[in-house]
């Protein structure tokens, strides 16, 4: 018997792969698109499209921990991308699957789905906060505190007006998530709209460029500038000695260098065919048919 037709055999490969290419694919070809038209906060539409897709799958399995296994294997898959940021989307589809399997343990049922699918539409809010600690650490959280402080005053805004604007963003994204969610659970776990996404992945450019290049490039965020620009300011007004000052801006640059290099660089084909014949077998057998398919498509 062939290794493909044993890779047929067993449903659980077969929903792995299946799912956890095509999350692979809709992402690649949202993610694109969102990018082209440079709109914001590109990472709020693609967990909630991750969570509708999750969500479709567990009503078609009606198994509590397919989510999880099917958002791992789309890590693996966006590990062997030829190009963009691979770390970041890697952990948050880790990540956001973790937290969407934590609601399907009540059960795959309307209310499971609903919390699953809520607590996955928070991480977007968790990570970037976790990502600028790591480049910049306390310095910072400390510059817009302060920012925080000098400035409300000014502008007529109490603390409660800023954290009501917070909470009102997270609560927005939560009913969409759930809108998603009565939305598959009408269609029945009909996952066509996901497939017509695909076509966007087929024109997806990959650069040719150096990742040491395109790490630099990244070092050019808006939000990472507006973060060095605040932390600079703040240790300038903080009577640090100039010296002092490079090295505190030095830090985060080359931790960005670093991650931002990583994550295009990073890949895990080589562990795949390690994990045969394990406890891990099935999930490598799963990534395999989900890395067939893309190759197919891409």
């Amino acid at each position: 018997m062939s290794d493909e037709a044993s890779l047929q055999e067993s449903p659980q490969v077969r929903v792995l792969g299946h799912y956890g290419a095509l999350l692979s694919l809709v992402e690649l070809g949202l993610g694109t698109t969102l990018q082209a038209f440079r709109i914001p906060f590109g990472g709020l539409f693609l967990s909630l499209n991750q969570g509708y897709l999750l969500t479709c799958a567990s009503i078609k399995t009606g198994d509590p921990r397919i989510a999880y296994s099917i958002s791992n294997v789309a890590a693996v898959m966006k590990s062997l991308a030829p190009a963009g940021n691979k770390l970041g989307p890697m952990l948050s589809l880790s990540m956001q699957g973790l937290l969407f399997s934590l609601g399907t343990r009540i059960g795959v049922n309307l209310p499971g789905l609903v919390l699953g699918s809520v607590l996955l539409s928070l991480w977007s809010f968790v990570q970037p906060v976790i990502t600028y600690y790591l480049f910049f650490g306390d310095t910072l959280f400390e510059a817009v505190r302060i920012l925080y402080q000098k400035t409300l005053p000014f502008h007529a805004l109490r603390e409660e007006d800023l954290l009501g604007s917070l909470l009102g963003l997270m609560g927005l994204k939560a009913l969409t998530a759930i809108g998603l969610t009565f939305l598959a659970w009408r269609r029945k776990g009909d996952e066509s709209l996901q497939e017509r996404l695909v076509i966007f992945a087929k024109a997806n450019p990959v650069s040719n460029q150096h990742p040491a290049v395109l790490a630099l490039r990244d070092l050019s965020r808006p939000l990472f500038l507006a973060s060095l620009g605040l932390t600079a300011v703040f240790l300038f007004y903080s009577q640090h000695h100039r010296s002092s000052i490079i090295w505190h801006l030095l830090r985060p640059l080359a931790v960005g260098f670093v991650f931002f290099y990583f994550s295009r660089t990073l890949t895990l084909d080589r562990w795949l065919s390690r994990l045969h014949g394990g406890p891990w077998g099935d999930f490598a057998k799963g990534c395999e048919i989900a890395l067939g398919r893309l190759r197919k498509v891409l």
